[in-house]
């Protein structure tokens, strides 16, 4: 469990204290590579020091509700294993394409099903989205350069994202979502810009 939440944020760069009395054999490579620091192997309330959020990840429901119990007193975020509706906050399951985030949250009511949510919105939202937002981003970002002002800049990208292109990208027709994209940017970008873009996008998501 600890692992599990680690995985999800060790990402965005915190710094990560873990109290037990064993690692997996993941958090242990975490350790010798630095990125966190095994503070010991009995809990403490005085291993919250300096925390700004705490998971209680045991499978002793009495040991949680102490160190909810100690997160609280010491005004500090804390998510409950056992008892997810006694924490101060629950972890959504993450679906990530790219750019794209969407958090799936039950409440605490039950991980299992925003789980098995998540794995449903992960078929729905293939690797396609990735690909397709950071083009759109990317248009949006040189016509705005053009300063054609607000309203012109919205109708522009309002005609881009009736292209089919998540259907193209899906079924490998990049050159026809490519011919598309000229046709209908010509007014704001030269072809050069355009590919420029183009290329730049698909170095970044190749697949």
């Amino acid at each position: 469990m600890a692992e599990r939440k680690i995985r999800t944020i060790l990402p965005y760069g915190p710094s990560i204290r873990v109290v037990s009395r064993n690692l997996t054999d993941w958090l242990q490579e975490q350790h010798d590579l630095g990125l966190l620091v095994h503070a010991g192997t009995q809990y403490h309330c005085r291993q919250l020091e300096g925390v700004h959020l705490a998971f209680a990840t045991t499978d002793d429901s009495a040991l949680n509700i102490k160190v909810a119990a100690d997160a609280q007193e010491r005004r500090i975020w804390c998510n409950m294993a056992t008892d997810p509706q006694m924490g101060s906050m629950v972890v959504p399951a993450i679906v990530e394409q790219g750019p794209l985030t969407i958090a799936i949250s039950t409440s605490g009511l039950s991980p299992a099903a925003a789980r098995q949510i998540r794995l449903i919105l992960e078929q729905q939202f293939g690797s396609e989205w990735a690909t397709y937002l950071t083009l759109l981003g990317n248009i949006r970002s040189a016509i705005q350069r053009k300063n054609l002002g607000t309203d012109e800049n919205q109708r522009v990208f309002r005609e881009i994202v009736q292209l089919p292109l998540l259907d193209w990208f899906r079924c490998g027709q990049r050159e026809a979502a490519l011919h598309a994209l000229h046709e209908l940017c010509r007014p704001w970008l030269t072809d050069t810009e355009l590919a420029m873009i183009w290329k730049d996008t698909c170095a970044q998501y190749s697949s």
